[in-house]
């Protein structure tokens, strides 16, 4: 049942899924009263309990070492940003008692436009959840670093402001010696452009995000061999990131237009117009894990 693209609903994929056997998931799902011709869409008012049934499943079949990362922004309506985005993370924390870690701001290109009373739209979070501690889930921090700078193994040396009182481990000056470390760490502003070529398949789908975005959080947070899902896969990017980092993937996808699309781009291929694709038994499920 690994490395396949599933064509059916994940509120029932997931539900034949066996407990904790899944790594890390990235999603975006359809945001709410978007894409509706494509999706049906999910009104506004609706949208948080819609996603805590996904989200249920969710905590149940991801492992206690994984990660669950959320990518999704609020839209505006007659100007004013909605407010269900942040409903929905109190509610992934406070109904469905998942941990949350943190918030990835993720950078890229601005489309152009001329917006009254906002400038354009650079960036999107990505909101990280855990079942567990995150001193108990896979980290790899140096995995997407960067060579350390001569100037900050120089700051290394300074007096340091000591360990706070707080708890949260967080200095005001860095702690570690740093001068023994050849890579830096990453922060959680991730700078990615979502470039894309108009002549593939891809273009496809409504909206699709960058291989190197996913490749970041895969690297970052599992390790070679282990198993990602995504609920929401469209285009099939996860798989692809999947593939070139050696993670086994597990996507599923509502619209058969976009379960072939997403087949023909990881195998190769170009997509051709076919038949409605068929549901996969998901009984397939019992030997995952």
């Amino acid at each position: 049942m690994l490395n396949t693209i599933i064509h059916g609903d994940c509120r029932d994929v997931m539900k034949d899924m066996p407990d904790e056997c899944i790594d890390l998931i990235f999603t975006s799902p359809p945001y709410a009263q978007r894409r509706a011709s494509t999706y049906g869409g999910v009104d506004e008012d609706k949208y948080v309990g819609w996603f805590v049934k996904i989200a249920e499943q969710i905590r149940r079949i991801l492992k206690p070492t994984g990660s669950f990362f959320l990518n999704i922004k609020p839209h505006t309506e007659v100007g004013e940003r909605s407010l269900y985005v942040f409903d929905l993370v109190l509610a992934l924390r406070r109904e469905v008692g998942l941990l949350f870690v943190d918030e990835f701001c993720w950078v890229k290109n601005a489309y152009p436009g001329d917006l009254k009373g906002r400038f354009k739209n650079g960036f999107e979070p990505i909101y990280h959840f855990t079942i567990r501690s995150p001193e108990e889930i896979k980290f790899n921090p140096t995995a997407c670093g960067t060579t350390i700078k001569e100037s900050s193994i120089a700051r290394s040396y300074r007096k340091q402001c000591g360990k706070p009182k707080s708890g949260s481990n967080m200095a005001g000056m860095n702690t570690t010696n740093i001068q023994y470390l050849e890579i830096a760490r990453p922060s959680n502003v991730v700078e990615i452009n979502n470039v894309s070529n108009q002549f593939s398949d891809k273009q496809l789908h409504p909206a699709t995000f960058p291989e190197k975005l996913v490749e970041f959080f895969v690297k970052s947070f599992s390790d070679e061999g282990d198993v990602v899902l995504d609920p929401f896969i469209g285009s099939g990017t996860t798989a692809l990131a999947c593939m070139k980092t050696r993670r086994n993937y597990i996507g599923i996808e509502k619209e058969p237009k976009y379960v072939d699309i997403a087949r023909a781009i990881i195998s190769g291929g170009k997509y051709e117009e076919s038949e409605e694709n068929e549901p996969i038994s998901y009984n397939l499920f019992v030997n995952l894990g």
